[in-house]
């Protein structure tokens, strides 16, 4: 950190001082705007001297740059906040006092211009994050004996130590999620004047690709796991049809259910349509499998209705209502095809009160967080204190489902049956075993991760593709995806089993699967060798008769 006098390119210098400093690491210069007068000291061979002392002209120059520099240096190390702050009040003539947290959701749902209104679910969730963001903050000054009741009070430091707790928490995708909707929402309101400094703005999230949290991808299909779901889904008339497309196609759930027979020309055996999810123009060969579907399903005239202009009218209409309908009805056929049907669940019901484990014990040995171990406790004290799901749901804060979710758990690792319905239907328990071995546990995040669902069609058509040997680039095109990096590293992710099965087919017939067996000399027959016999030269059959005579 000093004065500095900068060069012109053609080795003169300039006319005023210059400062230099490092502000958090980085190097930062400015123009002082003050006249360097008198000599400026340098060494015999011209080179600048600035530690040596110049005549009284020059001295005054530099005394009255360091009083410079010593302001400039004091407005750089002051906090952000209070220069937007200084700022803001120079354009406006007013003061930033900042928006109250409890009133972050409320700004966040009214004051936002959006193309689409969020779904209730995730609005919720969203309430969820800035209510638990608030009392965080609040908690924290509290223990430090301070105040934070608004936007201004949060602090950098404050922000990365609530990002510290809920990483151990929550998934990588739910910490990015929540850090991104906060930081919008800070930005938003610095712009608008209501706080001071975006405190997430300059914050640097490592993690994700490794560690307890990291995303769980989705699992592809073998060709003969796929064929198995295929004749699962044929018990299902409206169901089958939608497995066909999705895994013939690689296409997303939504784009399915909403295809258009404008988009299909079964003619040139071409799909080509627009994914909802980026807006990509894609172009897809139709297989022969889907072509069958795709034939059945078209529209015949009837009484002079127009026919729907969706491919599957029916799927539209209950994505349109609730996809996760379609999303959980497909997930026993995957646990059918890759684990095998499940018949003994059907005849396995416990009667009620039988439990095979202490509740506290089992818990403890699942390795869950403090505050799922502590809910799931109090979850069953409650509930077997005769209180309702939905009293239970509205004292801890929590959705209805979240009760249901926590009962079913702690039914799965004790024995005994808590839910009416899980005894009274063997058929509906069956079924939700199916959908648990689709799943699996986290070491963070409070629910397991899915491995076999929907969006695994998508995975499979990548993996069989590209074991086929169609190029990267054009198995890009036809996903969807805007680089090939997305499509190699979040998609072609085949299990061993993919694996050696396609090791084993490659290598077919090869020196490392069998050897070429050696064909055996044929017996000869009596009439053969007289034949042989009469072949032979004099000296040949003399030979022969010798060695046979011994």
């Amino acid at each position: 950190m000093s004065l500095k006098i900068q060069m012109n390119t053609d080795g003169t210098f300039r006319s005023t001082w210059w400062g230099r400093l490092s502000v958090k690491g980085k190097r930062r210069e400015t123009n002082l705007s003050i006249p360097i007068e008198g000599t400026i000291p340098v060494d015999s061979k011209g080179n600048l001297r600035l530690a040596a002392k110049g005549d009284d002209a020059f001295e005054k120059s530099r005394k009255a740059a360091q009083k410079a520099f010593e302001k400039w240096r004091r407005e750089c190390q002051k906090d952000p906040a209070e220069l937007q702050a200084k700022a803001y009040k120079a354009r406006t003539g007013e003061d930033i006092e900042g928006l109250p947290l409890s009133k972050l959701y409320a700004d966040w749902k009214c004051n936002v211009i959006r193309a689409k209104t969020p779904s209730p679910a995730w609005d919720k969730m969203v309430e969820k994050w800035f209510a638990r963001f608030a009392k965080f903050c609040q908690d924290e000054a509290r223990k430090h004996k301070k105040r934070c009741e608004t936007t201004n009070d949060v602090t950098p430091a404050l922000a990365s130590a609530w990002f510290s707790e809920i990483n151990a928490k929550y998934t990588w995708e739910t910490v990015l999620k929540m850090k991104h909707t906060l930081s919008k929402s800070f930005t938003r309101l610095q712009a608008r004047g209501l706080t001071r400094v975006n405190p997430f703005g300059d914050m640097q999230l490592q993690g994700g690709s490794s560690g307890a949290n990291r995303k769980v991808p989705r699992k592809a299909l073998s060709e003969q796991e796929l064929e198995k779901l295929f004749t699962c889904a044929k018990e299902d008339a409206e169901l089958y049809p939608l497995v066909v497309a999705a895994a013939c196609t690689g296409m997303r759930l939504g784009d399915v259910c909403n295809l258009k027979w404008s988009d299909v020309d079964l003619q040139l055996g071409l799909i080509d349509c627009a994914t909802a999810k980026t807006g990509a123009r894609v172009t897809i060969p139709i297989l022969g499998t889907l072509s069958d579907v795709l034939t059945a399903n078209v529209p015949v005239p009837g009484d002079g209705t127009p026919p729907s202009p969706y491919v599957f009218p029916a799927a539209q209409a209950q994505y349109a209502r609730n996809k996760h309908r379609i999303i959980q009805a497909v997930k026993p056929l995957f646990a059918r095809a890759v684990f095998g049907d499940n018949e003994e669940a059907a005849t396995e019901v416990l009667e009620n009160g039988e439990t095979t484990r202490e509740l506290a014990e089992v818990i403890d040995g699942a390795g869950f967080t403090d505050h799922k171990r502590n809910r799931l406790i109090d979850v069953y004290k409650r509930f077997k204190a005769g209180e309702r799901c939905s009293d239970i749901a509205a004292d801890l804060n929590v959705a209805r489902s979240q009760v249901s979710m926590d009962l079913r758990e702690i039914e799965q690792l004790t024995g005994e049956t808590l839910r009416p319905m899980a005894a009274k239907s063997a058929a509906r328990k069956t079924r939700l075993d199916l959908i648990e071995k689709t799943r699996q546990e986290r070491k963070v995040g409070q629910r397991a991760a899915c491995i076999y669902g929907w969006h695994s069609f998508r995975h499979t058509f990548v993996v069989l593709a590209l074991k086929a040997g169609v190029p990267v680039e054009d198995v890009r095109l036809i996903v969807g995806h805007g680089e090939a990096s997305t499509t190699i590293d979040n998609y072609y992710n085949p299990s061993k089993k993919i694996a050696a099965e396609s090791l084993r087919k490659g290598l077919k017939g090869s020196v490392l699967d069998s050897r070429k067996k050696r064909i055996a000399a044929p017996v000869p027959t009596t009439s053969s060798v007289d034949d042989l016999i009469a072949g032979l030269t004099k000296n040949q059959r003399i030979a022969l008769a010798r060695k046979l005579l011994g």
